[in-house]
């Protein structure tokens, strides 16, 4: 790698390590999928190796960003409601799959219509619904009866566009990416291990209670209803960087899992189109009063477009302090130390979480000075700070 990117071969080769040996724990003639953007490909090769190494299958896939935008723009009606058969046979076949992105023009699909994205994101529901069962039992057996467990992660490649998006110089930003993925550990592995003891610390203390109640200086105050719901530790294995404890709402619940006004302070980005300081009432579980002070019409049309969309399939909290402020991208910005996420949408099964929806958009709040958050009316997060837990993990 060139050294103005401050990404060395040691870096790659770390990263690499993590997705294989962590992320999706490659076994002996495991069949592995590896999704890349041809901008990531020194990643890719890397992955590959190791892939190899570790006695795995791997089948990999370089896909330029501009078939994309063609197909945006010249598919008929027919091509957009074409369920692609390969597609639900991969999801059928792999033992894993490892996604790198590396976008080199956030913008490219603005100019479409997002009905006719979400159109033809809806013709691959049988493969999507088929990869979350897997997914699912992959972390909980019990939870996908008859299923064969997916291991999958995502992680994001250091691009100008992704740069320039988080207002960073390429190098400034493949520092802050070093950074958050604690790159320059010696043994990245055991890193996030040992955040995953301190997470299933924190998720164990949050199932033994069954109400949380978020309340911030900007307007927060929401009661969100986890009774009967699996907390899982998320360390560096769906998506890398990470580090968050999520669940999601009990839906059968008297207030159908959440109840009152929650604002989403940070700037929070879904299919390239940006949403900041989104209000968002909850009535019996579902959105009903929304308002924004940027992207409040694409919010609304995005929360309109299936019955599950209006409701809430998770909830998290952030735990990776390398990571201070938002970027633009959700895979580092809902992992902020110091906030929460709730996703409208699509909810995860092995949290058992069961709403469904096209859907899956994590919008982000801060829980800093002044914020305060309750389990069964006890603190559980005071300022940002979670309480009576071992202390956190020492971030780079």
């Amino acid at each position: 790698m060139n050294d103005q990117t401050t990404l060395t071969n040691l870096h790659l080769e770390r990263w690499a390590d993590v997705l294989v040996r962590h992320a999706t724990r490659i076994q002996p003639g495991n069949i592995v999928r590896i999704t890349s953007a041809p901008a990531a490909t020194p990643l890719m090769e890397a992955v590959y190796r190791k892939v190899l190494l570790a006695g795995g299958l791997p089948i990999a896939n370089c896909r330029p960003e501009s078939l994309n935008e063609a197909f945006y723009e010249l598919a008929n009606e027919q091509q957009l409601d074409w369920e692609n058969p390969f597609t639900l046979q991969e999801w059928e076949t792999v033992d894993a799959t490892i996604n790198l992105a590396a976008s080199t023009n956030l913008r490219a699909l603005d100019k479409f219509d997002p009905a006719i994205i979400q159109r033809a994101a809806k013709a691959n529901k049988k493969g999507r619904e088929l990869f979350f069962r897997r997914a699912a039992a992959g972390d909980d057996p019990a939870s996908a009866p008859g299923e064969r467990p997916l291991l999958w992660s995502t992680t994001l490649f250091p691009t100008n566009a992704y740069a320039q998006d988080a207002g960073m110089s390429l190098s400034d930003y493949c520092k802050f990416v070093v950074s958050a993925c604690q790159l320059d550990r010696e043994d990245p592995v055991a890193f996030w291990q040992e955040l995953d003891r301190w997470q299933c610390a924190l998720a164990e203390k949050l199932m033994s209670g069954s109400e949380l109640h978020f309340q911030t200086p900007l307007g927060t105050d929401l009661k969100v209803n986890t009774a009967g719901m699996r907390w899982l530790s998320s360390p560096g294995r769906k998506n890398f960087p990470d580090g968050e404890v999520y669940s999601g709402p009990n839906l059968n619940a008297p207030n159908g899992g959440a109840e009152g006004v929650v604002v989403f302070d940070k700037r929070c980005v879904y299919q390239g189109r940006a949403v900041r300081n989104a209000r968002i009432v909850l009535e019996s579980g579902r959105a009903t009063d929304v308002t924004a002070d940027e992207g409040q019409d694409f919010l609304i049309s995005m929360l309109d477009q299936d019955e599950g969309a209006r409701r809430i399939g998770e909830v998290a909290f952030g735990t990776n302090r390398a990571i201070s402020k938002p970027t633009g991208q959700i895979l580092y910005d809902e992992k902020m130390g110091g906030s929460f996420h709730l996703a409208f949408g699509a909810g995860y099964p092995e949290t058992g979480n069961t709403n469904k929806s096209v859907l899956h958009w994590d919008l982000i709040s801060s829980l800093g000075e002044g914020s305060r958050v309750t389990l069964d009316g006890k603190p559980l997060c005071i300022d940002g700070t979670f309480v009576d837990l071992p202390p956190e993990v020492s971030w780079i």
